[in-house]
């Protein structure tokens, strides 16, 4: 299905993981060419579920890959049973019991109009990662704008039971289109926002994090909720730009120990194959 672009609701994260959807790892498949590709400036990664044992919790890296240090803020929170969480511009992983899920892909064709897909991509039984570049339905620049799953029929836009849209939609278009083609409604998605808070979050809940330019700052991030998994809500100026969950972390660990002391930053080249972070430097060598 062809149309104008749509959103619903405030989205979930971009980031970079390792994705286990029926045995297949996909980001083992991946080259860093199209990672870097669909991948917005500035990520959020569950990096790690079993840190160290002094540790206050799961580590979470955000990876920085500007020409300027930004000021973000932070939360850690318990996740929702059902959920969608963003990875990047291409990928999503939900997570829940549904009949179906629909997303919508926007994309630039060969004469420059820019379309919209809209397509039912199949159930989800527990956890699944979609990458809409393996769905022969979609174009391969298509990037993810909005994703709705159904517990029932019918299926049809506007009334599945959970709705997710993706946070950084402009900034994926800037990566895989090189531009702003489609502006993004942001007092829809603001007004529709699964986080509820309309003057955003209360700041006496939030941790402050500054990362360089070309750099990742990796953190811990705990909540008193015993052995459950834990996510970081990540936010710029007030607006949610990533929301990401320790059940998608890897079983690491990092090339660094992090443990109760201050966040640790380093040159994102260190993680590069832990965080399949970009190479600015690299793809200005290219070309």
């Amino acid at each position: 299905m062809i149309g104008g672009v749509s959103g619903t609701a405030a989205g979930i994260v971009a980031g970079d993981d390792t994705a286990d959807d029926g045995g297949e790892t996909t980001s083992e498949a991946d080259t860093a060419d199209a990672i870097c590709a669909r991948a917005p400036p500035i990520r959020l990664t569950p990096a790690c579920s079993d840190t160290d044992e002094n540790a206050d919790g799961p580590l979470f890296c955000i990876t920085n890959d500007s020409e300027h240090a930004v000021s973000l803020e932070w939360r850690a929170v318990s996740p929702p049973d059902e959920r969608i969480e963003f990875i990047d511009c291409q990928r999503i992983r939900v997570f829940g019991e549904f009949t179906d899920v629909i997303v919508t892909a926007t994309f630039v064709g060969a004469s420059d109009e820019v379309g919209n897909v809209i397509e039912p991509v199949g159930a989800v039984d527990g956890e699944r990662t979609i990458d809409v570049r393996e769905l022969e339905q979609f174009p391969d620049d298509a990037i993810i704008g909005s994703v709705e799953a159904f517990r029932e029929g019918p299926v049809v836009p506007g009334i599945g039971a959970l709705t997710a849209s993706n946070p950084q939609f402009d900034a994926c278009q800037e990566g895989v289109f090189g531009e702003i083609a489609v502006s993004d409604d942001s007092d829809e998605r603001a007004a529709e926002s699964e986080s509820g808070e309309e003057s955003g979050p209360d700041p006496a809940t939030l941790e402050t994090v500054t990362v360089p330019a070309g750099a990742t700052t990796c953190f811990t991030a705990d909540i008193d909720a015993g052995d459950g998994p834990v996510a970081v809500q990540l936010f710029r100026e007030g607006a949610m730009i990533a929301d990401r969950s320790s059940a998608t972390a890897n079983s690491c660990p990092l090339p660094v120990r992090v443990g109760r002391a201050a966040p640790v930053t380093m040159s994102t080249r260190l993680l590069q194959s832990t965080l399949g972070a970009c190479d600015p430097s690299r793809e200005r060598r290219d070309e």
